[in-house]
C-alpha cells in the first residue's frame, strides 16, 4: 500500500485544498516545501526566464514510491493528512500532491523519483493535468520535478506575468528565505545558466552573514514561555529595512508582528525571527497559499515576542485609551515623565530617569495610531501635525498613549520618534556636578 491517499471531497473543501498557482514563484515555493517535507539535505533549484520556460527542483529526500506517482498529480492527493482534524497537529509545510495537481494542470511536468526502499526509480510525464506516461528510470534516492512552459494552456495568465527579471528576483529572495530557515541544509540556485547561490551547511548566524554580506555576525535574542519559544537575529544599520518571519519553519506574513518589530528595531535593520508555537493556535487558511497567518491568541503571541526585549507587550483597547485620556498623572514601568514644555509647536520636551526626551509630536502620535490601524498612510494622515500648540494635558496624554502601546522607538516610515539626552552631559557642559 502506498503512502499517498486521495482525500474525500468534504475534507478538500474544508481545507481549501486547491492551491493557487499564479506565478513561477508559487511553483518554486511548493516544490521546495515538498523537498523539505521529504527530509532532503540538499536542494537544487534551476530556472530559465524567471521560471516561465523551466523550473527544476532536485532533492535527496526519501523519494516517492513508484505506485504513488500516478496519485500525486490528482486533486486532493496527500501523504500528510487523512481527516480535517489532522490539520491542527500538522508539522509539515504542505500536503504533498495538493500543489502538484494544480501545477500539473497548467504546465508540462515531469517527475522522476526513487524511494529509499526501492532499487530503481520511476518517471511520470503530465501535460495539462493529463498523465502521458509512467516508466522505470535510473535515479538516485530523492526526487526531481521539472516544470516547463508554465501556463502554456492559459495564455491570458501568461500575459499578465511580471518580467523575467522581476520573477528571477522574487525566486532568488524565496530561496534565500528557505536557506535562512534551514541553515543545516545545502542550497543551490541556478538562473539562466548562472549559479547565483551555493550554500553549504552552517550555523544560522554564519548563514545570515554570508547571504547578506555582513561585516560581523548578527545580534541574537532568545525568549520562551508556556506558549512557545522565539529567537531573533538582527543586524542594525543595514542598507535597507528587511524582515523575515518564520513560524514553525514556514515563511509567513503577519501585520502585527511586522509592525511591532519595525517599531522596536527601526528602519535600516535586517531581522530574522523564528517563532515556535503549537500548530493548533494558528489559522493558516486565511490565505490560499498559507502565506499570511492569524494567531488565535494574538495577545499572548505578542507578549512572547515582547520577552525578547524584556518587556510586556500590551495590545490596548482603543476605547479604554479614550476613557483614560482625562487622567493627569503619567505612570509607566519606570518613573513618571515630567513634562517640560513644547518647542516651536513641534517638539515635546519631557524628563524621565536622568534623560531629557525630545519627542516629535507628529511621529509620537503616528507611532501610536499605526499600532491600531496597521496602515502607514492612514496613521500618518490622521495624526497630530507639527505646528499645533498643545496644552500640558494634551502632551501628557500623547506620551501616556505611547507608553501603553510599548513605547515604539520609530514611526511606520522608520524615523525616530524621539531623541534623548543624558542630563549628566548638560551638567558636564556647565561645569556643574549632578545633585
Amino acid at each position: 500500500m502506498g503512502e499517498v491517499r486521495i482525500l474525500p471531497p468534504e475534507v478538500r473543501k474544508l481545507i481549501a485544498a486547491g492551491e493557487v498557482i499564479e506565478r513561477p514563484l508559487n511553483v518554486v515555493k511548493e516544490l521546495i516545501e515538498n523537498s523539505l517535507d521529504a527530509g532532503a539535505k540538499k536542494i537544487e533549484v534551476e530556472t530559465l526566464q524567471g521560471g516561465k520556460k523551466l523550473i527544476r527542483v532536485r532533492d535527496n529526500g526519501r523519494g516517492i514510491l513508484r505506485e504513488d506517482l500516478p496519485k500525486i498529480v490528482k486533486e486532493g492527493a496527500t501523504s500528510k493528512i487523512s481527516s480535517f482534524e489532522d490539520i491542527y497537529s500538522l508539522k509539515t509545510l504542505g500536503f504533498r500532491g495538493e500543489a502538484l495537481h494544480s501545477i500539473a494542470k497548467v504546465s508540462e511536468m515531469t517527475i522522476k523519483s526513487r524511494h529509499f526502499s526501492e532499487s530503481i526509480g520511476a518517471e511520470i510525464g503530465v501535460v495539462g493535468g493529463e498523465v502521458k506516461y509512467i516508466k522505470e528510470v535510473g535515479h538516485p534516492v530523492g526526487t526531481s520535478v521539472e516544470v516547463r512552459n508554465l501556463f502554456f494552456n492559459l495564455p491570458a495568465r501568461l500575459k499578465f506575468l511580471k518580467s523575467s527579471r522581476t520573477e528571477k528576483k522574487h525566486i532568488y529572495e524565496l530561496v534565500v528565505a528557505y536557506a535562512l530557515a534551514n541553515p543545516e541544509l545545502r542550497f543551490k540556485l541556478e538562473q539562466d545558466g548562472r549559479e547565483v547561490l551555493e550554500l553549504n551547511p552552517s550555523s544560522i548566524e554564519e548563514r545570515i552573514k554570508e547571504l547578506f554580506e555582513l561585516e560581523t555576525l548578527p545580534e541574537h535574542l532568545y525568549a520562551e514561555n508556556d506558549l512557545g519559544r522565539v529567537e531573533l537575529y538582527y543586524y542594525p544599520n543595514y542598507k535597507s529595512n528587511k524582515f523575515f518571519l518564520f513560524l514553525n519553519g514556514r515563511l509567513i506574513f503577519n501585520k502585527e508582528l511586522q509592525s511591532y518589530l519595525k517599531n522596536k528595531l527601526g528602519y535600516r535593520t535586517l531581522a530574522v525571527l523564528f517563532l515556535e508555537i503549537p500548530p493548533y493556535l494558528v489559522d493558516v487558511n486565511i490565505h490560499p497559499r498559507k502565506e499570511e497567518v492569524r494567531f488565535i491568541y494574538e495577545r499572548k503571541v505578542l507578549e512572547l515576542i515582547g520577552l525578547l526585549f524584556r518587556e510586556k507587550v500590551i495590545k490596548p483597547n482603543p476605547l479604554a485609551i479614550l476613557l483614560k485620556q482625562t487622567a493627569k498623572p503619567i505612570y509607566g514601568k519606570r518613573k513618571e515623565f515630567q513634562i517640560l514644555g513644547q518647542v516651536e509647536a513641534t517638539l515635546i520636551l519631557a524628563y524621565r530617569d536622568g534623560f531629557i526626551y525630545f519627542f516629535d509630536q507628529h511621529l509620537l502620535d503616528e507611532s501610536v495610531n499605526y499600532t491600531f490601524t496597521g496602515d502607514e498612510i492612514k496613521s500618518c494622515k490622521g495624526s497630530l501635525k507639527a505646528g499645533k500648540e498643545l496644552s500640558e494635558e494634551e502632551m501628557e496624554n500623547l506620551i501616556k498613549r505611547w507608553e501603553e502601546v510599548g513605547e515604539p522607538e520609530h514611526c511606520p516610515h522608520g524615523r525616530p520618534v524621539y531623541f534623548k539626552l543624558p542630563i549628566s552631559e548638560i551638567y558636564e557642559k556647565l561645569d556643574r556636578k549632578p545633585k
